[in-house]
């Protein structure tokens, strides 16, 4: 089947283009300058797009600002109030959110369409697992019942001509995504955005979201990609790359491989690799970076990092290494000074 491609702002999304990381505002939209800094900030660690929610008008018009300042599209997340999404269109947002099970009314639903239609702004259709309403319990399952509510949703869309459309189809179960996606790849030409609806704190979230999203994405199916975690988003967008990388639908992010330690470790490894890890956030390269604590499991057990760190066995020493070979012994910071110099110039 041929699939739909389209733009999302400056942004192209759907028929081969590259999988897009997407987050969203963990503060309410009207404290602007909050999530103008957070948006930058993960914008520059490679975040496509950004999505905030939209409770009143008051929302709206920080919208309004926060477009101005922030460089990736905005999306604005409704619910409930139909109005809520003129608004939004009006703040100049690239795209519009809205779920079906609480949107209202199909007039209400046609009225944001056509909005949207005449500015040229998608719609993402987000059919979720805990939104059912009528749907719920129609088929015997609960990915037949998900995709019977997004068919009827979408036939009000085709009947008014609208294919800029993103599909999410979400659950909070990880085990229900594969056979969802599958078909909702293989039945629409709609550019899909993947994502559990909550997965939990940070270790864990990650795993349930892995759990879900890798066998899709290593299928080549989904996006646009959310790792919805209840921790800060830099977390979120680190999970998505590394999704993304395993995946092999990236090939310009790093990898960093980092000792579990033990008795054995001579540095201190855990603010070390924080601190690399920080670095290699705006680094937009295949490079693999290894941080050890001891000669035992330094060059040795990390030959095939394109780099490393590890302690030498000489106090205060590191040692750095390039492809399992030595470079050199010098103290922490410049340790850290040259091996920030050879990713940067990698």
């Amino acid at each position: 089947m041929e699939h739909i491609r389209f733009n999302i702002g400056n942004k192209v999304i759907g028929d081969g283009s590259p999988c897009l990381i997407q987050s969203m505002g963990d503060k309410k939209t009207t404290c602007v300058e909050e999530m103008v800094k957070e948006t930058n900030d993960l914008a520059s660690c490679g975040l496509d797009m950004m999505r905030f929610s939209v409770l009143d008008f008051a929302d709206i018009e920080a919208l309004k600002e926060i477009k101005k300042r922030v460089s990736i599209p905005v999306i604005a997340d409704i619910h409930f109030d139909y109005r809520f999404a003129l608004g939004a269109l009006e703040a100049g947002v690239d795209k519009i959110r809205i779920n079906p099970g609480n949107i209202g009314s199909e007039a209400r639903l046609r009225t944001v369409i056509r909005a949207c239609k005449e500015k040229n702004i998608p719609i993402r259709i987000g059919v979720n697992s805990g939104s059912l309403n009528k749907y719920r319990g129609k088929t015997g399952s609960k990915a037949d019942d998900i995709l019977l509510a997004l068919e009827d949703t979408l036939a009000i869309f085709k009947e008014e001509n609208f294919n800029h459309i993103v599909l999410s189809l979400k659950s909070s179960n990880p085990a229900d995504l594969k056979e969802l996606y599958e078909k909702a790849y293989q039945r629409y030409p709609y550019p899909l955005h993947l994502g559990l609806t909550e997965s939990g704190f940070s270790t864990l979230g990650s795993v349930k979201s892995a759990v879900g999203l890798y066998p899709l994405l290593a299928e080549g199916i989904g996006d646009t990609l959310r790792v919805s975690l209840a921790d800060d988003r830099i977390e979120e967008l680190r999970g998505a790359k590394t999704l993304l990388r395993l995946s092999g639908r990236r090939n310009d992010i790093p990898d960093l491989i980092v000792c579990p330690t033990c008795g054995r470790t001579l540095i201190d490894v855990k603010p070390i690799s924080r601190e690399i890890l920080a670095h290699l956030d705006h680094a937009f390269k295949p490079v693999k970076i290894a941080v050890m604590g001891c000669p035992v499991n330094g060059i040795g057990e990390a030959k095939d990092a394109t780099f490393g760190i590890a302690g030498s066995g000489k106090e205060g020493l590191y040692v750095l290494f390039e492809h399992g070979h030595e470079i050199g012994l010098y103290p922490k910071e410049e340790a850290l000074r040259k091996l920030y110099q050879l990713i940067d110039t990698f």
